[in-house]
């Protein structure tokens, strides 16, 4: 899996997770289409300057660049995790899809 196809991955992974799941960005929760739709255009203005999965984390999918504030992700229980955290995850479990195959 190239660097740019985990990224999309990535991006797309929030879709995947339960319903009623929001993306906190500057104290407001968004739904998560709204997530994928900022995260996609937010990597298209950086995207010649991520050249891994890591980076797009780093860079594009932690926080926010305006405010510095980290990206949340709020399961629908209640219980958040930090969208680096989140996506960290995600990737690790990329990557041990691709050891295993």
């Amino acid at each position: 899996m190239s660097e740019e196809e985990k990224i999309a991955t990535l991006i797309e992974s929030i879709g995947n997770t339960p319903e009623g799941t929001q993306f906190v960005r500057n104290g407001k929760a968004y739904g998560v289409a709204e997530a994928t739709s900022h995260l996609n255009h937010k990597y298209s203005r950086v995207k010649s300057k991520v050249k891994t999965a890591e980076d797009f984390i780093k860079h594009v999918a932690s926080g926010s660049s305006v405010s510095g504030e980290a990206y949340l992700i709020r399961y629908p229980d209640g219980t958040s995790v930090t969208a680096a955290v989140f996506f960290t995850e995600k990737l690790r479990g990329l990557k041990g899809e691709r050891q295993r195959s």
